[in-house]
């Protein structure tokens, strides 16, 4: 509903809104509110301070009723807030520091606002001051009718549009503030920058009306003076005038359509001077077929109606419309002296000219309509192509350079020449002469219509057949992107021939099946795991790095080793990884690879000479000892180096990804199990890691590919990056039909488990101790989300155990729902002859279930423990005995943090989460421990859930938005600290319904 807001205005985060100005759109402003550290909160987003002001919305009041309220705010000058507004990105920036969702939601109308400004979608208007002796003139936007600016104010929270309306019963709503502010925009950016001001500073120059108004469009001054026609009369006659582009509610009633017809032509010769048709339409509805002939419009003898809309003059509206359109498009002037026209013949140039115009005509509203043989006609343009390398060369893989640098900084020179294309055809000299001795911008060539640019004619005479030299890496990545840039042409197509041609044809077909070659590996591997190591044996051949970015747990460790040991034995590899699977590495490859030596570089005994690196032994190290050693591990001439979980060097200014760039490698192999394209810029980092130079210096990337792509959704540049990219990224997902068959099921069950009456008790008192006399109300900032995170851990630890809570070595038994019923899961478990795998984030609860748990299912030790304090060979030693021993412990404990990642525990076939992370990606890492490439029985996932809780309504929220998980819930719990009093409340309180009754307890 409109009216539900604002009784909640004190956040940490500063929340904003917008009110318009009753005179002039310009000189609106946005207002700032809600934190009580106003003036911080603005700095640190970048906002203008302002001045303080106040202005009215509603609240609820003590009777449930809506009330009349002033807020306290800052007022902020309108365009200096739209331009930090437009290039605020706040999907880059971690929950904590995430903007309130109202400045979210004004950033994204503001990008649409612009858009529609620099698309030309306003137009200028006047409105009449002093009855009719004066009047303002402004501008208007004219928002596309594409469903975008409704879809935005449909998910607008009401609080970024609370500005009470003028009865005082409720707040303006979302849309209609949302045509105001783009107004705004329009108003003030073709202002140039100077916001209006009705207040009189100077004396006005009597003007003509004429002269006075454009003046008053452009300047700080926006009031226009009578001048011997009343500006009443004025402002109605403009009206008029664009009256069919506002239509009613800026949804036009009637548009013009204009379809071009070409001349029917038989042979080259008469290609010259043939007329096109253009046919005059009324475009009624939104459907492309909503159109009516011109002939039907005039002789209609009364209202039209199609695609559901309703058209109540019709000549009148073609009539409005064909006058605007000829400012637009000024070979219409020709028919507005017509009584009833129903086309008009265009001469060749005019044609072109519509051609390339009709994305623009088509933005200031009138519809376009082109045959289709004239479709994709702008791809069959006369234009220069660059041709890179020599015909009849072949790509020797050996002649390139494969050093650290990498085969795209290799220095080696390349051929190159221009050519001229029309469509996919090279043009001779004698083709590309008849076609200029015609001097036509359209001519039919090989049956289909092209164009040729006059202008550019003299240029790309100059071009052709010339060439020069240029890097071979560079040649390489214009290739593979199909695009090169030319100056004074921009970007121009790229195609390959000779060994540049052969060399792009293998990186392309890299991925294709065919044999890998293994050896010195026990074991078979799978058909996808094979695929894998064909796949990174071809790029190694060409001296090129790779990206194994498969599903965790579909055998990325295996395939890696089997790229080491097919690899002649020339020199060490190196294997980085983080410090928790240093083992894991380490026994992965004594399994699979038993010849091979393992060097362990880790601990204090670790070697400390170069020649310690024997040929073709395997060095495992971690990443916190590739920082410290790095000059060490830079001067061994590495052959293969793996870099594991390789998110861990994403950020490029890092330390680590500083030290992984200066060491050496034949081939460089990158290893992760999440998706790459969440930023470009951690894109850019793991690609420049395993194939330095393929993707350019981080500024030009940035420029090139992550601003178009991130801000302005720029289709060409992520075709551009998809296709420079792809051939060196190999992901795999477990749904994949390939894959899916080689997965056991997995089962995933949330377990429900009431609170006993002391867990209810002790909730209870949290979570009034929390909420008493206003307590996080009264704090903000950092203080408010410390508050907030303490009693989420609290009421974490009451309903996992009162014990955990209360830090107390008390009585276990019997206090702890989710302790009782854990105790059920396992002794069925463990009746079955099955191993589980239980997970907690807490230390403290994982050392109270790993006393209890031996005691209550009779067990000769305590339950093992793996978390982060764990030294690396008692780690090593404990995964090796629940997963190898036969007569080792049948349940493992696990550090949700500490075992997330890089263990292969595919003994379990039960995985326990007795706490809940609250993001399911992290959940799952921790699952796929044993849901994994070499599981061979079905997993059952057991997530434990106390009843009536805030776990009870997350596990809900999870389960309806699994699919959008971590955009809605972030990291952990930072995104509960945004929530206002009363949504925090209402996620947090217990629900009594599923206490335990005493009996229960006893």
């Amino acid at each position: 509903m409109e009216t539900d807001v604002v009784e909640r205005v004190t956040t940490p985060s500063v929340l904003l809104t917008f009110r318009p100005d009753d005179d002039v759109p310009g000189a609106s402003t946005f207002l700032a509110f809600g934190a009580d550290d106003l003036t911080t909160g603005l700095e640190r987003l970048g906002l203008p301070v302002g001045d303080e002001t106040t202005f009215p919305s509603i609240a609820r009041g003590d009777d449930g009723g809506l009330v009349p309220v002033d807020h306290t705010a800052r007022e902020l000058a309108l365009l200096p807030t739209l331009r930090v507004l437009a290039s605020l990105h706040a999907e880059d920036q971690p929950g904590w520091s995430r903007p309130s969702e109202a400045v979210i939601a004004w950033s994204q109308a503001a990008k649409l606002a612009l858009e529609h400004v620099v698309a030309g979608r306003i137009v200028p208007l006047l409105r009449p001051l002093d009855h009719g002796e004066s009047a303002v003139a402004y501008w208007r936007c004219l928002p596309l009718d594409d469903g975008r600016l409704d879809a935005l104010a449909a998910r607008f929270p009401p609080v970024a549009h609370a500005i009470r309306t003028p009865g005082g019963d409720s707040i303006v709503s979302a849309r209609a503030l949302l045509l105001r502010f783009f107004d705004a925009v329009a108003d003030s950016c073709a202002r140039a920058g100077r916001r209006p001001d009705l207040i009189a500073r100077r004396p006005r120059v009597q003007r003509p009306w004429s002269e006075a108004w454009p003046l008053a469009l452009h300047g700080d001054d926006p009031v226009v003076i009578r001048q011997r026609v009343r500006t009443d009369e004025l402002a109605e006659a403009v009206d008029e005038w664009a009256a069919p582009l506002l239509g009613d509610d800026r949804q036009a009633a009637g548009h013009l359509a204009i379809r071009l017809v070409p001349p029917e032509v038989e042979s080259l010769s008469q290609r010259v001077d043939h007329p096109w048709t253009l046919e005059l339409l009324l475009q009624v509805g939104r459907a492309a077929d909503a159109v009516l002939p011109a002939a039907e419009v005039w002789q209609a003898s009364g209202p039209i109606e199609r695609d559901g809309q309703r058209v109540q003059n019709p000549q009148e509206a073609l009539v409005r419309a064909l006058a605007h359109a000829a400012r637009i498009y000024p070979p219409l002037d020709a028919v507005l002296s017509d009584a009833a026209p129903t086309s008009l013949t265009l001469d060749p140039a005019q044609a072109a000219e519509l051609i390339r115009d009709a994305s623009t005509i088509a933005e200031a509203g009138v519809n376009v309509l082109l045959p289709a043989e004239l479709q994709g006609i702008e791809e069959r343009r006369l234009r220069v192509r660059v041709r890179l390398g020599s015909e009849g060369g072949t790509a020797d893989p050996g002649e390139f350079d494969k050093s650290a640098t990498g085969v795209f900084t290799a220095t080696r020179l390349a051929d190159f020449r221009f050519e001229i294309a029309l469509g996919d055809d090279q043009l001779s000299q004698e083709e590309f002469e008849a076609l200029v001795a015609l001097d036509q911008p359209l001519v039919q060539w090989k049956g289909e219509w092209v164009r040729i640019e006059p202008a550019e004619i003299e240029q790309l005479a100059d071009l052709d057949g010339e060439g020069g030299t240029l890097g071979v890496g560079e040649a390489l990545v214009a290739a593979l992107s199909g695009r090169y840039e030319l100056d004074g042409f921009g970007l121009v197509d790229a195609v390959a021939d000779g060994e540049i041609a052969a060399m792009v044809d293998r990186i392309r077909h890299a991925d294709e099946p065919g044999d890998a070659v293994v050896r010195g590996i026990t074991g078979e591997l799978r058909p996808y795991q094979r695929r894998g190591v064909a796949w990174m044996q071809r790029l190694a051949e060409l001296g090129l790095g790779a990206v194994l970015a498969d599903d965790m747990g579909l055998g990325k460790t295996l395939q890696a080793i089997a790229l080491i040991t097919s690899r002649p034995r020339k020199r060490p590899h190196l294997v980085v990884c983080p410090t928790s699977v240093v083992g894991n590495w380490e026994r992965e490859i004594n399994r699979f690879a038993p010849d091979v030596e393992v060097i362990r570089y880790h601990g204090a005994d670790r070697p400390e000479r170069v020649d310690a690196f024997r040929r073709g032994t395997v060095a495992v190290t971690s990443y916190a000892l590739l920082r410290r050693d790095v000059d060490l591990l830079a001067s061994v001439d590495w052959d293969v180096v793996v870099y594991d979980e390789a998110q861990q060097v994403k950020n490029v200014a890092s330390k680590g990804a500083r030290a992984a760039r200066v060491v050496p490698a034949q081939v460089r192999v990158a290893m992760t199990g999440t998706p790459l394209e969440n930023r470009l810029s951690e894109l850019w980092a793991i690609i420049d890691l395993t194939n330095p130079g393929l993707l350019g210096p981080l500024r030009r990337f940035t420029e090139q590919f992550a601003v178009p792509i991130e801000r302005w959704r720029d289709q060409d540049a992520a075709g551009r990056l998809r296709r420079l990219v792809a051939p060196f990224i190999m992901r795999r997902l477990k749904t994949d039909p390939a894959i899916a068959p080689e997965l056991p099921e997995k089962q995933e069950i949330d377990v429900v488990c009431s609170l006993t009456r002391e867990q209810a008790a002790l909730y209870q008192a949290a979570v009034d101790d929390a909420f008493q006399g206003g307590r996080l109300a009264a704090t903000d900032g950092i203080a408010r989300r410390g508050r907030i995170l303490a009693l989420l851990t609290a009421l974490k630890q009451i309903c996992n155990h009162p014990a955990q809570f209360l830090s107390e070595d008390g009585p276990i038994r019997g206090r702890s729902g989710k302790l009782e019923r854990t105790v059920e899961i396992l002794g069925e478990i463990l009746a079955n002859d099955d191993r589980a795998l239980v997970f907690t984030q807490y230390r403290v609860m994982g050392d109270i279930l790993s006393r209890h748990l031996a005691e209550r299912l009779e067990l000769p030790e305590a339950v093992p423990f793996l978390h982060g304090g764990v030294t690396l060979p008692r780690r090593d030693e404990m995964v090796a005995r629940y997963q190898d021993d036969p007569d080792g412990p049948p349940i493992l404990l696990v550090s949700l943090r500490a075992g997330g990642t890089g263990l292969n525990l595919t003994r379990a076939t039960e995985v326990i989460h007795f706490d809940r992370w609250w993001n399911p990606a992290v959940e799952d890492q921790a699952t796929d421990r044993t849901h994994r490439i070499g599981q061979t029985r079905k997993v059952t996932v057991h997530s434990l859930v106390a009843a009536g809780t805030v776990e009870d309504r997350i596990a809900e929220l999870l389960v309806r938005k699994r699919e959008l998980a971590d955009a809605v819930v972030g990291s952990g719990e930072a995104w509960i600290t945004e929530l206002g009093e009363e949504e925090l409340y209402d996620l947090v309180r217990l629900s009594t319904d599923n206490v335990a009754d005493e009996d229960d307890d006893a």
